[in-house]
């Protein structure tokens, strides 16, 4: 797995707990997810990964999820096209930052495609690319495309049967090691056949969002089962404190943009 070079993340704003899917397990406290955020950007500087931090956008609540309105790889980045019209003003927030790093090297998705970067998951060479309703499949198809014009492979993974997901990476994570973490459903997709598969404890949806920083998978804190069988099956494991950001429907990977050595 390549090791992640930077770290781009967006602070939240005070409009936080007004974002597309507020108010699960109650309304977010919008000071506490101030200061988890702080505590996820040390962590991941505590691993020598240096992080950019964007400043808060009042008119986008749910903008410190990063991830969703850009790509990133080791070749290209592209700039999505979210589907709600309050997200959809976000890529060209982020665009600046992106074209600073990848110069001419940044694709687009456009309309009538829809895309956002949480129903997207690179594992090394290949690309998991989530149809839901967030990501149409014309939005789909072009992202896959563009992968496939800068070498990289695919498959499509519909979600939309799946109740309660917003993302293809809400219900599952690559870790590294060609392994792959997720819920039985998606685990059970034929895509994964190839894979080391880990099923999140079915009690523990919400730990198969994590992220994997180089050595170390970010997890999030109070999801001791499955926790357990990453690090029986050899995965070190640092858990932080997200309850703010799961009661807006986001995760750890949701909130950053995570960019390998670039090979160009």
């Amino acid at each position: 797995m390549k090791e992640i070079e930077r770290v781009i993340v967006r602070t939240p704003s005070e409009s936080f707990w007004k974002g597309l899917t507020p108010g699960l397990m109650g309304k977010a406290d919008v000071a506490l997810a101030k200061s988890q955020h702080r505590s996820y950007i040390a962590e991941i500087e505590a691993l020598g990964i240096p992080v950019k931090v964007l400043p808060e956008l009042a008119d986008f609540p749910d903008s410190c999820f990063v991830e969703d309105p850009a790509i990133v790889t080791d070749r290209v980045a592209i700039l999505t096209n979210p589907s709600d019209k309050s997200r959809n003003g976000e890529p060209a927030y982020i665009e600046e930052t992106i074209r600073e790093i990848y110069g001419s090297r940044v694709e687009r998705i456009e309309a009538p495609g829809t895309l956002e970067g949480g129903d997207i998951c690179r594992a090394e060479n290949h690309f998991f690319i989530g149809c839901s309703r967030r990501t149409n499949r014309a939005g789909a198809d072009q992202l896959a495309a563009i992968v496939t014009k800068y070498g990289f492979s695919y498959d499509l993974i519909s979600i939309l049967e799946i109740d309660g997901l917003l993302h293809l990476k809400t219900g599952m994570t690559y870790i590294g090691d060609n392994t792959v973490m997720g819920l039985e459903a998606i685990m059970a997709h034929p895509a994964f056949a190839s894979y080391r598969r880990i099923v999140v404890d079915p009690e523990e949806d919400y730990a198969a969002n994590c992220i994997r920083l180089n050595d170390v998978i970010l997890f999030p804190e109070g999801f001791p089962r499955t926790q357990a069988k990453l690090t029986a099956a050899g995965f070190k494991v640092k858990t932080i404190q997200v309850s703010e950001f799961r009661k807006q429907d986001g995760g750890l990977s949701c909130l950053s943009l995570r960019i390998p050595p670039l090979a160009f």
